[in-house]
């Protein structure tokens, strides 16, 4: 956007100011006094406030009438050829001034223009600029995310194929199943009947073992009174034997004794006798009186002696 420049009251104002300190006008006085301004702007402005201004009146020296006129003529001559030469120059300058002036104007403006341009298109750069950035922010997040979703894909796909397995295991677990129950109840059909032969087995059994029962109470009865029979047996086998043992210490007694008369008589046997053989029947002798007391101690210890023997 286009600034606001000085206007030609500003311009004239300072330039009158400037006469009335006697200081001459000029572009960078005028600029210094105004703070602000553009030089080809104060320039057309000054070329306006001066083209108001009546030129100031000159006092010539006094000189004689015909060096006067003479010198006037030629003053005149070389004036009016240095004016019109500095006249030409003059318009020259000025309007190469006037072209210059407006074109550092409409540069001026340009320059704003392009300033304003610029600025807009810097904001328009920062915008796009923070756009684009988010956009690359927003690219990045969502690459993220078709990462993320790639992976839970794969992991869907690898949690379905095991899903499908475990489907398929439960399927020959269901199958495996359906047909143990069937297996099952067959076997339970088969206990049930088992169950049933045996609840009557163990009624015969219940009758038969009341039965044994009462017959083992009756013969535990038997045997009481047989074991009662038999220690009383027992205790007059034990007298008699008692009374038995005392008969054959005293027999063993004797045939110590008759061993010792044999052995006497071998001494002195002189008919056709040897001594061995006495011996040898005296040895005989006592061998039978041992064996005789060795089978009657075991018999009593076995209770198997006969009573009254």
């Amino acid at each position: 956007m286009a600034r606001t420049g000085i206007t030609y009251e500003q311009v004239a104002t300072v330039a009158d100011a400037l006469v009335g300190q006697g200081e001459k006008p000029s572009i960078q006085r005028i600029r210094e006094q105004l703070g602000t301004g553009s030089p080809n702007t104060i320039h057309r402005h000054l070329k306006a406030w001066r083209a108001t201004q009546a030129p100031a009146e000159r006092r010539a020296a006094r000189l004689p009438d015909e060096l006067t006129a003479a010198l006037a003529e030629e003053l005149e001559r070389q004036a009016a050829a240095a004016r019109a030469d500095a006249e030409a120059e003059a318009l020259e300058a000025q309007h190469t001034a006037d072209e210059l002036a407006a074109t550092g104007e409409q540069l001026e403006e340009q320059v704003e223009e392009l300033s304003g341009r610029v600025e807009a298109l810097e904001s328009e750069r920062d915008r796009v600029t923070g756009e684009r950035d988010e956009a690359r922010s927003a690219l990045a997040e969502f690459r993220e995310r078709v990462r993320e979703l790639e992976a839970q894909r794969d992991d869907a796909r690898q949690q379905l194929a095991e899903a499908r397995n475990r489907c398929q295991t439960l399927e020959e677990q269901r199958d495996e199943e359906r047909e143990a129950r069937l297996e099952a109840q067959r076997e339970a059909k088969q206990t049930d009947q088992a169950r049933i032969e045996a609840e009557r087995a163990l009624a015969v059994a219940e009758t038969r073992t009341e039965a044994a029962q009462q017959q083992a109470e009756e013969r535990a009865k038997a045997l009481q009174e047989e074991r009662e029979a038999r220690q009383q047996d027992a205790q007059g086998h034990r007298q008699v034997l008692a009374e038995q043992r005392d008969e054959y210490r005293e027999r063993l007694a004797a045939l110590e004794k008759q061993l010792q008369e044999a052995q006497k008589r071998a001494q002195e046997a002189e008919r056709g006798q040897t001594k061995a053989e006495v011996q040898g029947e005296a040895l005989a002798a006592r061998m039978e009186a041992l064996e005789s007391r060795q089978r009657h101690d075991r018999e009593e210890e076995q209770g198997q002696l006969p009573l009254g023997s």
